[in-house]
Formats: C-alpha cells, sequence, structure tokens
C-alpha cells in the first residue's frame, strides 16, 4: 500500500457536535437513557479520564456522561503509562458508567465489557478481524511491523471506578508509522481499513457500550462472548505480574469472574487477575 496516497484520504478534520448527533441518533442507547447525552468536544485536554474524574469530585452526573478530545497531552493507558495521543488521529473518549447496581463479583467484568464494545464498533465500521488480548487491549493478530512477535496493538481501555465508573477508550485511526510509539502499535489506516468519519466511530462505540453494559448488568452471556474474541486464549504467554513475577505457561480460560487461566511451565494451573500479557511465538 502506498501510505502517503492512503494517509491523504483520512481527515484529521475536529469533530463535529451536529454530526456526532446525527450518527448517535442510530445507535439505541442501552441502558443510559434515550438518546445518549451529548458527548462534550475539546480541542485538548491532559486526559479524558482525568477530565471526567474532576468533573465527578463535584458530585454524581448523568450515566453516558462522555467527553472527547482531539488530542490529550498525557493521555493514561493501563499501569500507569502514557498513551500516544495525536491531535485528530484517534478516538479518545470517557464515559460514564454506574456500577452501584452491580454485584461486586461482577464489576470486575467492566473493563471486558468495554473492551467488546469497542471491538463490536470497529468491526462493524471497518470490518477489520479486530479482536481482545487479556484484559481489554483492542488488536489485530499477527505479527509486529518489525517482524517480532504481535498482536499489534490498536487501542485499549482504561477503567477508573469508584461509586461511578470512568470508562476511558483510545483507538489510533489514522496515525502513521512516524507518530506510533512501538512495532506492536498500529492504526486502523496502517491496517488497511477503509477512511471513516470518526463520529460514526464514536457513535458506534457509544452504541455498543449500551448494549454492552446492559448484557454485563443482566449477566447475559457477556463471558462467552468475550472467550470468543479473546485472542490470548490457547496461546503460549508470558505475564508480567503487578509484583515483578513473570508467569509464563498457556493461557487455557477466562473464569466466570473475567480472571485469566495460565497452566504454568510446573503444570500448575493459576488465576491472574491483573497483569500485562505477551504472546510468545509457537
Amino acid at each position: 500500500m502506498n501510505m502517503g496516497r492512503a494517509a491523504a484520504r483520512w481527515s484529521r478534520e475536529p469533530l463535529e457536535a451536529e454530526s456526532v448527533k446525527r450518527w448517535l441518533a442510530q445507535y439505541p442507547s442501552g441502558t443510559v437513557g434515550t438518546p445518549w447525552p451529548e458527548p462534550e468536544l475539546l480541542d485538548t485536554t491532559g486526559s479524558t479520564n482525568t477530565h471526567l474524574a474532576a468533573v465527578l469530585a463535584g458530585g454524581r452526573v448523568p450515566e453516558g456522561t462522555c467527553v472527547v478530545a482531539e488530542h490529550q497531552s498525557a493521555g493514561k493507558g493501563r499501569q500507569g503509562r502514557v498513551w500516544e495521543s495525536p491531535a485528530g488521529a484517534g478516538l479518545w473518549l470517557s464515559v460514564v458508567i454506574d456500577i452501584a447496581s452491580v454485584p461486586p463479583a461482577r464489576r470486575g467484568l467492566l473493563p471486558l465489557a468495554a473492551g467488546l464494545a469497542v471491538t463490536d464498533a470497529l468491526i462493524e465500521v471497518t470490518g477489520l478481524d479486530v479482536r481482545l488480548k487479556w484484559p481489554n487491549d483492542i488488536v489485530i493478530d499477527g505479527l509486529a511491523r518489525d517482524g517480532s512477535p504481535g498482536p499489534r496493538k490498536l487501542g485499549g481501555v482504561l477503567i477508573e471506578a469508584a461509586d461511578q465508573a470512568i470508562v476511558g477508550c483510545g483507538v489510533n485511526v489514522s496515525g502513521a508509522v512516524a507518530e506510533l510509539p512501538t512495532p506492536q502499535a498500529t492504526s486502523l489506516l496502517i491496517e488497511g481499513a477503509p477512511p471513516l468519519d470518526r463520529g460514526r466511530l464514536l457513535a458506534a462505540e457509544l452504541g455498543h457500550l449500551g448494549a454492552r453494559v446492559a448484557q454485563w448488568r443482566a449477566d447475559a452471556g457477556l463471558i462467552e462472548d468475550y472467550r470468543e474474541r479473546c485472542l490470548s486464549l490457547g496461546r503460549s504467554v508470558q505475564v508480567l505480574l503487578p509484583g515483578g513475577e513473570i508467569l509464563v505457561g498457556v493461557a487455557t480460560a477466562i473464569s466466570p469472574d473475567g480472571q485469566l487461566v495460565v497452566n504454568d511451565s510446573q503444570g500448575n494451573t493459576r488465576s491472574v487477575a491483573a497483569g500485562d500479557v505477551i504472546h510468545a511465538t509457537i
């Protein structure tokens, strides 16, 4: 593919409120009321999650409250990492979801529900075979751009939870190779997706998030759907655990509470609640 010509067809014009509103009208709102609250569109912010956290510090807000930024100067990834967010090159958003009505044992499934929602939207809008690397990295299967082990990461989800959860979602839309931080990172442009209206992708993500949140609350097959889309299952993996231990084995299952089940190299079965997963070559 001629990347220069392809990139020229992808617009980085700011999102327009009226266009977003028209796209949102095409999606059911799930559990957050009808219609979805109109997203707040920002030119720039430190982090959309941090922005919403400051809003929530003043008290509860309606579920579905959403903020979208064209650029983040301090975007937040998992484990405190910085998320690269070039202006207009992606879709960076955060949404408020109520969690108080969900039993504590199932609240840990919200990140999986959000990851499924983002993949639902990307599959619908782009037709790409988008998958999940446990717990909620949005990925394309295959080697990295430099030939090292993949998969290639399109985006991710970050949840910050209290009485109301902040669901942060980031997707690299039109990022060029030079704008991406590692060979394992990719974008819709690089993966050959057709040029798209980011307003449509925003609406699709919110629409599918509403549906997946409803499924999560109803305890209606979310884990089964996640297992089907999780690229980690059946793979040889290395899991960097929070204390620094590296667990090596084969990912064999997703437990009912969303943990990754790994058969380690000593033949032991271990369940992982948090950690960074690397897919090893087989």
